[in-house]
C-alpha cells in the first residue's frame, strides 16, 4: 500500500517490483494494501448508496404521502441538475489540487464526517419534522405535520446527495492515480465484488427493518462509511504530481482565468465525436437503470404485498441478485485481466436487451418476477464488471477528473431529463412497465457502444489506442 517514498523498509530491487504508477513504485505487499483499503471503502460506500438510501428514501417519501412523480423529480431531476453544475467544478478542482496529502484525499477526508452526520439526520427526519412543527405550529399550520416532515426529508436527502457527489466522483479518480494500468481490469472486477457485497449485506440483513427501525440502519451505515473513508485516506498514499498546466497567463485577471478554464474544459471534453459516443453509451445505461432500480421496489410490493413479510421476500430476491453478482464478479476477475472493458460492455448491453424484452413480455407473478429479475441483474452485473475499468482505459490520465466529470454531466443531465417523465410514465401505465423502460434505453445504449467500439478500433484498438486530445483529434 505504501509508496516507495513513504515506506522504505518495503522497497525491493527494481526487478521485484510488480507495478508502477506515476511517481510511485509498489511492492506486492503495497499493492495488496492499496486494493484492500480501496475495496473496504467501496463496500461501505455501496452499502450506503446502493442499499440503504435508494431503498429507505422512497419508502419515507411514500409514507409521507408523496407521489412517485415527486420522488422521481427530487431523486432524478433536481439532484442530477445540481450534479451537472457541481461535479465539473469539483472534478477539475481536484485535478488541479496539490496538497501534502495529495489531490484526491483532501476532498474525501473533509466530507466524510459531514456525510455521516447528514445520513443520521435523514434517518431521524420524521422526528425532526414533528419537533419543528410542535415548536411552531402556528407558523406551519395545524394540519401540516406531514408537509413539514416531507420538507425536512427532502432537504436532508438533497444535502446528502450533494455531499455524496464527492465520494461518487473523487473516489473513482483515485484509481488511475494509485493503481497501475495493468492491474485496473483486475481491480475493477474486485471492485464490483465488494460493490455487490455492500448491497447484499443490506438486502439480506437489514431490509426487513426498513419500516420498523430505519433510523438504526441509517446510523449503522453512516458509522461504517465514516470509519472506512477515514482509514482509506490515512492508509492509501497518493504519488507526487507535477504542477498543473496554467489555465491562463500569469498577468491574466480572475475573470480571464475562469473564462480560459471554462473554454478549455468544453474544448477538451466536448469537441471530439469519440468522447460523445463514449459519454452517450455510458449515459443511456444510467437512463435505463436508474429509473428501473428506483421504481422496482414498487413492482415488488405490488407482487409480494406491502407488508414486512412482503418486503423481506422482495429483499430475498434482490439479495439473491447480489449473491449472484458476487459470483459473476469473482469468476470474471481473471477474465478482465485479458478482456478489454469495451468488448465486455458490448456483451453486457446485448444481454440486458434480451432480459429487458423477456421482462416486458413475461413478468406477471412471483415466479416470473423472481426468475427474470435475477436474470436481468445478472446481465446488468456482466455489464458493470465489464465496464468498471472502462473510464481509466478510455480517458486521458492527466485530466482524468475533468473528462470523468464531463461524462457525469452528460449522464446526470440525461437522467435529470428522463426521471420526471419516468415518474409520469410509471404513474400512468403502472410500475409493471419498469422492464419496458429498461428495454427502450438499453437498446439505444447498445447502438452507441457499438459505434464507440468501431471508432476505438479505427484509432488503434487493443494495441495502439491513445485517448484523443484537441491537439491530436482526427
Amino acid at each position: 500500500m505504501e509508496s516507495k517514498r513513504s515506506e522504505s523498509s518495503d522497497v525491493k530491487p527494481a526487478a521485484a517490483r510488480v507495478a508502477n504508477v506515476p511517481a510511485a513504485h509498489y511492492t506486492k505487499r503495497g499493492l495488496i494494501g492499496v486494493f484492500f483499503w480501496l475495496l473496504l471503502g467501496d463496500f461501505c460506500l455501496h452499502l450506503m448508496d446502493m442499499g440503504v438510501v435508494p431503498t429507505l428514501v422512497p419508502l419515507q417519501f411514500e409514507a409521507l404521502g408523496a407521489s412517485k412523480t415527486t420522488y422521481n423529480f427530487v431523486n432524478g431531476t433536481l439532484v442530477n441538475i445540481l450534479y451537472v453544475v457541481l461535479v465539473p467544478i469539483v472534478s477539475t478542482w481536484s485535478d488541479r489540487t496539490r496538497t501534502r496529502i495529495g489531490r484526491r484525499r483532501p476532498f474525501l477526508l473533509v466530507t466524510a464526517p459531514m456525510i455521516a452526520v447528514t445520513l443520521v439526520l435523514l434517518g431521524f427526519s420524521s422526528h425532526i419534522g414533528r419537533l419543528l412543527h410542535s415548536l411552531a405550529p402556528g407558523f406551519f399550520g395545524a394540519d401540516s405535520v406531514a408537509y413539514v416532515t416531507l420538507g425536512v426529508t427532502i432537504t436532508l436527502f438533497v444535502t446528502f446527495k450533494l455531499l455524496d457527489l464527492f465520494p461518487q466522483s473523487i473516489y473513482y479518480y483515485l484509481w488511475p492515480d494509485v493503481i497501475p494500468p495493468e492491474w485496473l481490469g483486475t481491480f475493477g472486477a474486485l471492485f464490483r465484488v465488494f460493490y455487490a457485497a455492500g448491497s447484499l449485506a443490506f438486502n439480506w440483513f437489514l431490509i426487513g427493518y426498513a419500516k420498523t427501525h430505519p433510523e438504526y440502519i441509517y446510523c449503522l451505515s453512516a458509522g461504517l462509511y465514516l470509519i472506512a473513508f477515514v482509514l482509506l485516506c490515512w492508509r492509501v498514499k497518493e504519488p507526487d504530481y507535477p504542477p498543473p498546466e496554467p489555465a491562463a497567463s500569469d498577468d491574466a485577471t480572475t475573470t480571464e482565468r475562469v473564462t480560459a478554464q471554462v473554454k478549455g474544459y468544453f474544448r477538451d471534453c466536448f469537441s471530439s465525436a469519440f468522447y460523445w459516443k463514449y459519454f452517450l453509451a455510458m449515459a443511456l445505461f444510467q437512463c435505463a437503470y436508474q429509473p428501473f432500480i428506483a421504481n422496482l421496489i414498487f413492482l415488488g410490493k405490488q407482487i409480494y404485498g406491502d407488508t414486512e413479510e412482503g418486503l423481506k421476500r422482495y429483499g430475498g430476491v434482490i439479495g439473491t441478485k447480489d449473491l449472484l453478482w458476487i459470483g459473476i464478479y469473482t469468476a470474471l476477475v481473471p477474465v478482465m485481466a485479458k478482456l478489454h472493458p469495451l468488448k465486455a460492455g458490448m456483451i453486457g448491453y446485448a444481454l440486458m436487451i434480451v432480459m429487458a424484452l423477456a421482462g416486458t413480455l413475461f413478468v406477471r407473478d412471483e415466479q416470473t418476477f423472481r426468475f427474470i429479475t435475477i436474470a436481468t441483474f445478472a446481465a446488468v452485473g456482466l455489464y458493470l464488471v465489464g465496464t468498471a475499468a472502462l473510464p481509466a482505459r478510455m480517458l486521458p490520465r492527466e485530466k482524468f477528473g475533468q473528462f470523468s466529470s464531463a461524462g457525469a454531466i452528460v449522464f446526470r443531465l440525461s437522467v435529470a431529463i428522463v426521471s420526471t417523465p419516468a415518474g409520469l410514465f410509471f404513474t400512468h401505465f403502472g410500475t409493471q412497465h419498469v422492464f419496458t423502460w429498461l428495454l427502450i434505453f438499453t437498446t439505444l445504449g447498445g447502438v452507441c457502444i457499438v459505434l464507440l467500439y468501431l471508432d476505438w478500433k479505427r484509432r488503434g484498438g487493443d494495441e495502439g489506442f491513445v485517448p484523443p486530445m484537441p491537439s491530436s483529434r482526427t
